[in-house]
């Protein structure tokens, strides 16, 4: 049996609250659930448990010092419809911990995007026209951990699971 993973950063209940008051009105698609806000920094797709628990594994060895960003704009990617918060500055501290993190899980064969890495909450999906690009007041976010999740498809949509906490 195989599971959907990623690994993202997971917000706290006041974080999700301020990323929520950022999302404009009429944009008209459909809003991603709150608890189910995230900011990825690695895909993984389907696992079984040999390679989950390897992941898991190559994922601890990941070493990183606190640090925060600001989420400061809003935009969306056309082809899929998703409407994000993102722009996020400064990107080196989550840059980095994105790449060490796709080293590390390249010991269990992972293989790393070959796109650019774009930072970024998918706060809707599904919209009916795009949205411009616009600066937002900033959310800051500290981080502290990372986690490992799972996707879990269901009658009412997809519920993202936290199997992992990654500290710092």
């Amino acid at each position: 049996m195989t599971q959907r993973l990623f690994f993202a950063l997971w917000p706290d209940d006041p974080l999700r609250e301020a990323i929520q008051s950022r999302v404009p009105a009429g944009h008209g698609g459909r809003p991603v659930a709150p608890e189910n806000l995230h900011l990825t920094l690695a895909f993984i797709g389907d696992a079984d448990a040999a390679y989950a628990e390897c992941l898991a594994r190559a994922a601890s060895t990941v070493e990183m010092q606190p640090f925060e960003f600001e989420l400061t704009g809003l935009g969306c990617f056309r082809k899929p419809g998703v409407l994000w918060l993102g722009d996020v500055a400064p990107r080196a501290p989550l840059e980095r911990l994105a790449q060490d993190l796709n080293a590390a899980l390249t010991t269990c064969g992972f293989k790393p995007e070959a796109r650019e890495y774009r930072p970024h909450v998918t706060v809707a999906r599904k919209l009916k026209a795009p949205v411009a690009r616009a600066p937002i007041h900033p959310i800051r976010w500290s981080v502290d951990r990372f986690c490992l999740v799972v996707s879990k498809p269901g009658p009412d949509g997809v519920r993202y699971e936290v199997v992992q906490r990654y500290p710092v």
